[in-house]
């Protein structure tokens, strides 16, 4: 009597379930399902699922000269706490251990940080102001001295830093007198840095 009853009770789940339209959403969304999954199955072995696969890896795979170099430990010592606040913002290089930054060495030459997926070299600048009175001319004669050996910094960043394309070099400047000022002159010592404000 049992075995009589249990194909009953299910056949009148099943049209209460109907009924109530709750079986046949979970059987088409359980077809659905199923469909997608031999389809995404069928879609691995075949030929073509292959060659893209191939073709995306390679794109991903630039050479990018500068992953050829290695990081440096720069001693902070006499810093602003601003300055290394900055340039750990800005550079976005691992950890180092207190009084240090990490920086990147490639071709002989120092840069704040770098970043492989991008192929992008950088240079972070922060609390030159102070150098400047109110109307954007240097407080001191000898302060232009400062700005001449930034200037070299980055001529020899910018030969270091090839072939462009991919390789790309970026300086940012957390203040506005400094950055206006080396952006003019950056724009005529070396045209292929982008120079950056970034406060």
């Amino acid at each position: 009597m049992a075995a009589l009853a249990i194909p009953v009770i299910e056949a009148v789940a099943a049209r209460v379930l109907v009924a109530l339209g709750i079986g046949a959403v979970a059987g088409v969304a359980g077809e659905a399902a199923r469909k997608r999954q031999k389809e995404a199955d069928e879609a691995k072995s075949t030929p073509i699922a292959r060659t893209d696969a191939q073709t995306k890896t390679k794109e991903k795979c630039k050479d990018c000269a500068p992953d050829k170099g290695a990081t440096y430990l720069r001693n902070t010592a006499g810093w602003s706490d601003d300055s290394i606040t900055y340039q750990m913002r800005i550079a976005q290089m691992p950890p180092a251990p207190a009084g240090f930054l990490i920086e990147w060495n490639f071709g002989g030459v120092k840069f704040d940080g770098f970043n492989s997926a991008q192929c992008l070299l950088k240079e972070a600048k922060a609390r030159y102001d102070q150098f400047f009175d109110e109307w954007g001319r240097f407080n001191y004669r000898f302060q232009g001295n400062i700005f001449e050996k930034m200037t070299a910094e980055a001529v020899s960043q910018n030969i270091a830093a090839v072939p462009k394309p991919p390789v790309q070099l970026q300086w940012y400047f957390m203040e506005p007198t400094s950055y206006r000022y080396m952006s003019k002159v950056l724009s005529r010592a070396t045209p292929e840095i982008e120079v950056l404000y970034r406060p």
